[in-house]
């Protein structure tokens, strides 16, 4: 008995202090910086640097589309990535809309603490949204990759036409499990738990309000959810959980094959390309 106790002891001590690490990892990664810029790509723009209702001081471009417009996208990255690492597959959107990149909380040349990996990004993009608003734009759209694509419904964001989602996961306790899934049953499980514990005790962030399934039915826009059937990060699952949870009379659920997390537009970059300039195009006027 007192082997066995004792075996229980270290195994939880393990595990307690492991779930610890990773949590330290999961909301202070390590940052993620890629070496591109939108003149690299020969398109103009303006460093932007500006403030969530918190206080963080966040960091953005404006990229000027490149025929005269008045409408414009913000896009929004994945995590734990920055601005520029969506840059190579959203610019094509440059051909008719103005854009706006900026980097969430803690991630790229942002400022923050800590990532909450979705929570208080929502406070990240209604300060976007501010932002181009008062450029004076008010035809705005959001195309958001995986952590933003769910940002950008969590956000409840006012005054935007259309948004295009990518990738995005639509809970992330229904994540937590697949996030942990090398480890064996007996130890995955502990691990979601102390997670979710963690969250709460030096956060104060109970992961399920991170849950954008729950908010999607109350965006009366439409909304383009892409995602791609062998997504090994973003099981295709979470995809239909929004889908089901959202007004379906206004979003469309774009399946891809064959593709990996971030890896849909490239699958056939064409179609890619007209299905989400079209779908921008129709929907904000």
């Amino acid at each position: 008995m007192n082997i066995l106790l004792r075996a229980v002891i270290w195994i939880s001590t393990i595990v307690s202090v492991l779930s610890l690490i990773s949590f330290a990892m999961y909301i202070r990664p390590a940052r993620f910086t890629t070496n591109l810029t939108p003149a690299d790509i020969g398109l103009a723009y303006e460093n932007v640097r500006f403030t969530a209702q918190d206080g963080v001081r966040l960091a953005g471009w404006f990229v000027p589309a490149k025929t005269q417009s008045d409408r414009i996208i913000i896009l929004c990255h994945g995590y734990p990535a920055d601005k520029n690492n969506i840059l190579g597959s959203t610019y094509f959107l440059a051909g008719k809309f103005n854009l706006f990149y900026f980097d969430f909380r803690y991630l790229g040349e942002s400022e923050g603490a800590f990532s909450s990996v979705g929570y208080h990004e929502r406070k990240d993009l209604t300060a976007a949204i501010q932002w181009v608003s008062d450029r004076g734009f008010s035809k705005i759209g959001i195309y958001g990759f995986s952590l933003g694509g769910a940002v950008s419904i969590m956000a409840q964001p006012q005054g935007v036409s259309a948004i295009v989602s990518d990738s995005a996961f639509a809970s992330i306790d229904r994540l937590l499990p697949d996030i942990y899934s090398i480890f064996p049953w007996f130890t995955k499980y502990p691990f979601v738990w102390m997670t979710k514990l963690y969250t709460r005790l030096f956060l104060g962030i109970r992961t399920k309000d991170i849950t954008p399934s729950d908010t999607i039915g109350n965006l009366n826009i439409p909304i383009l959810l892409i995602h791609s059937k062998q997504d090994s990060q973003i099981p295709f699952e979470h995809a239909l959980q929004l889908y089901e949870a959202s007004d379906k009379n206004k979003t469309i659920l774009w399946t891809i094959e064959g593709a990996d997390h971030g890896l849909a537009n490239f699958q056939n970059r064409s179609a890619y390309e007209k299905r989400v300039t079209d779908f921008f195009d129709q929907h904000i006027k």
